[in-house]
């Protein structure tokens, strides 16, 4: 088997009141615009995990977090793409979501059992849920 290089995204669960801050993709994204995703991006050099999520979404969101504490790692067998997932709170609940246009286009707060009827999820996302990665909430 070779060698592959893999992407590190860190993505947080920012619950509130069992529900969970999803945003959806823009049409311009190259990966899967359109899907339903958790606030988070990609790790880069210099960053510890934290960092990159605090900065991710303060960019796509506006909101400051708190993390609660790692939920654990995900990858999907199909793609090189590995999760580092996160359980956040935000202090800023009450605070307008601003969203980057040219990355989300709508954000949504859900319930586990309503993102379990979701369609159009980030495959990931949907990987999570079968796993139950997100069974806390429930």
């Amino acid at each position: 088997m070779a060698e592959v290089q893999f992407w590190i995204g860190v993505h947080g669960v920012i619950a509130e009141r069992n529900r969970i801050l999803l945003l959806r993709r823009a049409a311009r994204m190259a990966y899967r615009p359109g899907c339903w995703d958790l606030p988070g991006g990609h790790l880069m050099l210099g960053e510890t995990f934290e960092e990159c999520l605090a900065r991710e979404v303060i960019e796509e969101t506006g909101l400051q977090i708190e993390i609660e504490r790692p939920l654990g790692l995900y990858k999907s067998p199909s793609e090189a793409y590995v999760q580092a997932l996160f359980a956040c709170r935000t202090p800023d609940m009450e605070r307008e979501i601003i969203l980057t246009p040219d990355e989300h286009i709508e954000a949504q707060w859900a319930t586990v059992g309503e993102l379990g009827r979701m369609r159009d999820l980030i495959p990931y996302l949907e990987g999570m849920l079968r796993c139950g990665m997100l069974d806390y909430l429930k």
